[in-house]
Parts: structure tokens; C-alpha cells; sequence
């Protein structure tokens, strides 16, 4: 079985920089991800939209709006890509935990999202949703992981795992325990030879977390980009900094029931992740102005050169994906089987492949 230690190497794999230009780049730079290219062109505005015959309505959604990792699904909303396809996009507020139902309804067709525990025991019980891409990664200046509280700090401004026992911690999600971002907290309290039954976890995101963490009601929380920023200039402290992302984008039944529509929208997805998010992407200002209206965040929250690596080919980063349903089973109570799922179960290429290859 894959070991805990496993995860933290895959972990490393997606570490990387912008080129800090201001024009999204093409492909990617000696900095970016190490992914092959696909074949067709690779460009910006590729692969070119195929409109559907008619339009089709698809139901997308994301737990949170303020959440950069999500900007190819929001953007290409913000930019029109979906409609140049010929589909009529639906981005709902669905928490993660609630995700996995709605999709195997199919009242939600494809999602960008960590992978949960709930996702993995329904893929393993047979559920029809599977991985179709994502591929993001940060550079050195992102700050991701999990924050304590400034007021819980020694006054030489020191913490360490044993000084989180007893205190309410948050994954960063409502799924709890059942975020992967579980697999970094256990592994930071066993330095001191707590597990995560020696702290509350509470079931909380985003700019919420932050509140919490603000007002004292959540001690120590995963905070993901662009909402550590602001947590790091109150003070909080980064105590569990994460260095690659596992956010991806999962897809129900859509899939099969309508591989013309999932091309499609992987099309979608693509050419706004090769046109508007490589390089240092913030700097440009059509780019910003775009990520500050569809996140609706401010203009305060993207300062700094861009700090996300988005893949240009979006390929699912099954590689550090893989390990977290091993390291579940070894915390024990999260997931409902021992044996991890095999990539085929995990993710489908297909979509994806048929739109960068068009």
C-alpha cells in the first residue's frame, strides 16, 4: 500500500513560476509543470471553438466564488468561451460535500473541486463521475496551507503541532475530515503525536475561514489563493504551507451520455486556461479586471504577480491525486475501502483528449 510519505513527494511535482509577463504565455516556460503538450495546436484561443448544433444548457458549480484555482471555469463564463460552443453555462453554489449526490442526479454536470473522501467512496460504490482535468500548480510566492490564529502565538511569534491540541481546526471545506487537505494536518500533528481526533474540525472555507479566524472562533484553518494573502497581512501565521494544488475537475454522467457536450466543454476550459492564464496573468489588466468581476473579490486581493501555474493543457494531476486515498485509509474512519482505486476508476482523458486534439 502507498504510504503517507508518498503524498508529500507528489506534492512537490507541480512546484513552479511565471514568467511574469504581461501577456498570457502560449505554452509553458522551463518553470511550469513538466506536461507534454497534446497534439493540435497549442496556442492562445486554442483548440477553436466547434459550436454544438443547438444549445445546450450545463450545470456547473463551485463551493466557493473567491477561489482562484477556479478561474478557467469562471473566466471562460466571464469571457464568453462556453458560448462560443453553443452552451448556455450554470455555475451554482454547491458545497463539496454536497457535490457528489447532485452530480450522480445529474443536476450538476462537471465541477472543479478538491477530491473528497465522500467523492472517492462513491466512485469505489460505482458512481459515474470521474476526473477530467484541471492541472494547477503555484510558485514559490503563494503562501497556501493552513494558518493559526495570531493571537494563539508564543510572543516570540513561535507555534508548533503540540500547541494545536484541543483547539478547532478547519480543512479549508464542509467535507471535514473527508478534505484531502486532511492528509497535511495529520501528518503536521504527528510531529508531536497528535492525530486528528486530538483537535475539533470545524466546516469552514474561503472568506468565511478567514472571519473565523479573525474573530477568534476558528483557531487554525487551510486558507487556499487568494484569501491567505489577506490572512498573512493580519498577522495570522502560516503554520502547514502546502506545495501543490489538487484541485481538478471531476464530470458525472455527462461524460457518456453526451461525449459531444463534455468535448465541448473541455474546449471551453482549455482555450481559457492557454488564452488567459499563463504567465503572470494579473498583470494583465483585461485578466484582472475579469477574475475581480467573476470572483467577485477586489482589486486588493490579486496584488502580486500571479501566483497560480495553471497546466495549459489541463491534463488531470493524477499523480498527486492517487496517494490521498492511502493516506484516508491509514488515519482511519474516512474512507469505506482499503484498496486504492485504480486510475481507471479515478479519471476519464477522454473528454479532454478529444478537444486538444481537434
Amino acid at each position: 500500500m502507498r504510504r503517507l510519505a508518498l503524498v508529500a513527494a507528489a506534492a512537490l511535482l507541480l512546484t513552479a513560476c511565471g514568467d511574469g509577463s504581461d501577456t498570457p504565455a502560449a505554452a509553458p516556460t522551463a518553470n511550469q509543470p513538466t506536461t507534454a503538450l497534446s497534439a493540435g495546436p497549442t496556442g492562445p484561443n486554442t483548440p477553436a471553438p466547434k459550436p454544438l448544433p443547438t444549445e445546450v444548457t450545463v450545470n456547473a458549480s463551485i463551493p466557493f466564488r473567491n477561489i482562484e484555482a477556479y478561474a478557467p471555469l469562471l473566466l471562460a463564463e466571464y469571457f464568453g468561451e462556453f458560448k462560443k460552443e453553443n452552451i448556455n453555462i450554470k455555475i451554482q453554489l454547491v458545497q463539496t460535500n454536497n457535490l457528489v449526490v447532485l452530480m450522480q442526479k445529474g443536476d450538476i454536470d462537471f465541477a472543479p473541486a478538491a477530491p473528497s473522501a465522500g467523492l472517492f467512496n462513491a466512485i469505489a460504490g460505482g458512481a459515474d463521475i470521474k476526473g477530467i482535468g484541471g492541472g494547477v500548480g503555484w510558485t514559490s510566492a503563494n503562501h497556501q496551507g493552513y494558518y493559526v490564529r495570531k493571537s494563539l502565538l508564543k510572543p516570540d511569534g513561535t507555534f508548533t503541532a503540540c500547541d494545536l491540541k484541543g483547539k478547532k481546526v478547519s480543512t479549508g471545506s464542509a467535507t471535514g475530515l473527508g478534505s484531502p487537505a486532511v492528509v497535511e494536518l495529520a501528518a503536521y500533528l504527528k510531529t508531536c503525536n497528535l492525530t486528528v481526533k486530538d483537535v475539533t474540525i470545524v466546516p469552514l472555507g474561503g472568506a468565511d475561514l478567514l472571519a473565523g479566524l479573525d474573530s477568534g472562533s476558528v483557531d487554525a484553518g487551510n486558507l487556499s489563493d487568494p484569501v491567505w494573502s489577506t490572512a498573512e497581512k493580519s498577522g495570522h501565521k502560516l503554520i502547514i504551507p502546502f506545495t501543490a494544488s489538487i484541485t481538478s475537475y471531476w464530470m458525472g454522467k455527462i461524460r457518456t451520455a453526451k461525449p459531444d457536450v463534455a468535448a465541448a466543454v473541455l474546449r471551453a476550459l482549455v482555450r481559457t486556461t492557454r488564452t488567459y492564464l499563463q504567465g503572470d496573468y494579473r498583470s494583465n489588466q483585461e485578466v484582472r479586471a475579469g477574475l475581480i468581476k467573476a470572483m467577485e473579490t477586489t482589486d486588493a486581493a490579486l496584488t502580486g504577480p500571479s501566483s497560480l501555474v495553471f497546466d495549459p493543457d489541463f491534463k488531470f494531476p493524477v499523480a498527486n491525486i492517487s496517494p490521498i486515498e492511502t493516506a484516508w485509509a491509514q488515519i482511519g474512519g474516512i474512507v469505506n475501502f482499503d484498496k486504492p482505486l485504480t486510475d481507471a476508476q479515478i479519471f476519464d482523458d477522454t473528454p479532454r483528449s478529444t478537444a486538444v486534439s481537434a
